[in-house]
């Protein structure tokens, strides 16, 4: 057996460098178009109402996608389809910061959504395969690099666009950087997807049901919220409710992304010492106990304290969902994918509508994420239960993708 084959550091490296840089510059990619948007906007000569409509036109075309994402992967690997789709996403940004009118940004923006969902179901793919074969999960940490790249884009776009930089010429510079860094993610990715996924046909039968597939995609859902929603309305529970200044509401934002950066880059090392299905119900219960210090408490700096837990509890669970939806054939993926981008859609929708119409932000946030936390906490047993019932019945003699990549 080679030294690859024995999970050695070496190869280990090569592919965890490659998986996190890809996430990274997924990151970069979308804080950048999120930070220069109003300039995009005018750039564009579209209204705000207009910008919105083609906004959510992008988000359902990435939702669409995510159904074909599992035989184009099945046929094609995923990694061919991370290659390709990374150059399509990231090739998107000349295409937004240059268009003049409304057909190039839809035309941009569509093909940035789609693009995303092909590549993080290939990111998914490959890490869970990689966290299978050296025996520790990586999930977490990919996740800190893409919060903590995430953080980074958002920061720099914004410095960028303070200095008057024009935003076209910003997104081609940065469109030729990051594909630059492109050419060192493929050579350490994992040259096929493993067998792990391919039980035996009884098993695959049984996992593949329906019941199943709509607890993970349920409980997908029911994480989405729980990240999306404080992130995105934290600086108007400061505002609106707490009537505190611009400054308190950042820093309620940041304190939530604070929390979530430590909390991923520490999980898989809790889940090691925890196991898996105990940290995700732990981390439901520092969701919900944050979110309700942060959406009840009526001091601002006890608001903002209530964030970080909430961010530091919610951080876990997408990584934890994403490996356990990876371990299986590719229908798990999609339904994984499925729940989160539908909650990721109607989320906003929810609260916004609340908050506008009888009740605080507070209150709008806890009534949209709460009960989501019960309902992963409930859901999460069975379906770390059917991971189960499938690892129990993987085929033996199985080749080691990270033995296969050198």
């Amino acid at each position: 057996m080679t030294e690859a084959a024995n999970g050695s550091w070496p190869a280990d490296r090569r592919t965890l460098t490659s998986l996190s840089l890809q996430c990274g510059i997924n990151a970069f990619v979308y804080s950048t178009y999120l930070a220069r948007l109003p300039e995009i906007r005018d750039q564009s000569h579209v209204s705000t109402g207009a910008m919105g409509i083609v906004m959510m036109i992008g988000n359902l075309a990435g939702l669409l996608a995510t159904f074909v994402t599992k035989p184009v992967i099945r046929r094609l690997g995923s990694k061919p389809v991370m290659i390709w789709g990374a150059v399509a996403y990231v090739g998107a940004l000349p295409i937004i910061g240059n268009s003049s009118s409304r057909a190039p940004l839809i035309i941009g923006i569509l093909v940035m959504m789609i693009m995303n969902s092909f590549v993080d179901v290939a990111i998914a793919r490959q890490s869970t395969d990689f966290s299978a074969a050296r025996g520790r999960s990586v999930m977490s940490r990919l996740a800190g690099v893409y919060s903590l790249g995430t953080l980074a884009g958002g920061l720099l776009a914004a410095a960028i666009g303070a200095v008057g930089f024009d935003v076209s010429i910003h997104l081609i510079i940065l469109a030729g950087l990051l594909a630059g860094a492109l050419i060192l993610v493929a050579p350490g990715l994992l040259p096929s997807d493993s067998s792990v996924r391919d039980a035996t046909r009884a098993n695959v039968s049984r996992w593949g049901s329906l019941l199943p597939l709509a607890l993970l995609g349920l409980a997908s859902a029911a994480a989405a919220p729980l990240d999306s929603g404080p992130g995105e309305w934290a600086t108007f529970r400061v505002t609106d409710d707490l009537h505190a200044s611009s400054a308190a509401a950042a820093l309620a934002y940041a304190a939530f992304t604070a929390g979530m950066c430590v909390g991923r880059l520490a999980g898989d090392w809790l889940a090691a010492k925890t196991g898996t299905l105990r940290l995700l119900l732990i981390s439901v219960g520092l969701s919900a106990a944050g979110l309700t210090i942060a959406c009840i408490g009526p001091i601002v700096f006890v608001s903002i304290a209530g964030f970080m837990l909430a961010g530091f509890g919610c951080s876990v669970q997408g990584p934890l969902l994403t490996e356990v939806a990876g371990r299986g054939e590719g229908a798990r993926l999609t339904a994984f994918f499925v729940g989160n981008r539908i909650a990721g859609l109607l989320t906003p929708l929810v609260i916004g509508s609340l908050a506008n119409s009888f009740v605080a932000v507070g209150t709008a946030i806890m009534l949209a994420t709460i009960p989501c936390a019960v309902v992963l906490g409930a859901v999460a047993p069975r379906v770390w239960r059917a991971s189960a019932s499938l690892s129990a019945h993987r085929p033996s003699g199985e080749a080691n993708p990270i033995a296969s990549a050198m």
